[in-house]
């Protein structure tokens, strides 16, 4: 696997690469310090399978910079990882197509499960998105923070459950070990879901736990 870390930091670059090397030692690492260099990578010949990015640049919104970096490679999976402890820009980052959006300060074990579930196509959000700060000034949101949309209020008691934790980034195996169902009625319940709320898929359904409205 070849993973681009985005980091104006060195010593996070050096970090994030031990780290990944550690968990494979197959793993190449490529580095980027600035926005024009990690576009340019993604851009180039050489295919990259998944970018590590901290989006925090001194004078450059985080959301800018992200829809930059997607842009220049739309297939390529982007894990946020930064220090932004922030429910605004998580879910604003998720929007703009990130695949996750991971704490620096998470643990490794989370860490690598953020890295495994990103990889295997899912969306990972932290546990405690909801316990974060807003993070960002309302009139700075690039979408405005609501209550959950009052379209949830179609779902049964059930769904509503299995809703929430789709919102904290649950595979179906983890929602049917939670609420003690079958993987097969969990995936019956998601399937409902995603019509009642007239969305696409579960990151959209997501969005709208937590208030956002998917784009169109």
């Amino acid at each position: 696997m070849r993973i681009l870390i985005v980091d104006n930091h060195w010593v996070a670059r050096r970090g994030l690469e031990q780290f990944l090397t550690s968990l494979d030692t197959n793993t190449e690492v490529v580095e980027a310090s600035t926005l024009d260099d990690a576009a340019k990578i993604l851009a180039g010949k050489r295919r990259i399978d998944l970018c590590l990015f901290d989006f925090q640049f001194d004078g450059i919104d985080p959301i800018s910079a992200l829809r930059k970096l997607h842009q220049a490679a739309p297939k390529v999976r982007i894990l946020i990882v930064t220090s932004a402890a922030s429910r605004r820009l998580a879910l604003d980052a998720v929007a703009e197509g990130a695949s996750g959006y991971v704490l620096k300060s998470s643990s490794p074990d989370e860490l690598t499960r953020a890295l495994q579930r990103v990889c295997e196509g899912d969306i990972w959000l932290p546990a405690g998105l909801r316990d974060m700060p807003a993070g960002l000034a309302e009139e700075g949101a690039r979408f405005p923070f609501h209550a959950p949309s009052e379209s949830i209020s179609v779902l049964t008691p059930r769904q509503r459950q299995v809703l929430d934790l789709i919102a904290m980034g649950k595979r179906n195996v983890d929602i049917a070990e939670t609420l003690g169902i079958s993987p097969r009625t969990v995936q019956i319940h998601v399937s409902t879901i995603l019509k009642l709320l007239k969305v696409r898929n579960r990151t959209e359904a997501a969005l709208l736990a937590h208030g956002r409205e998917p784009a169109a």
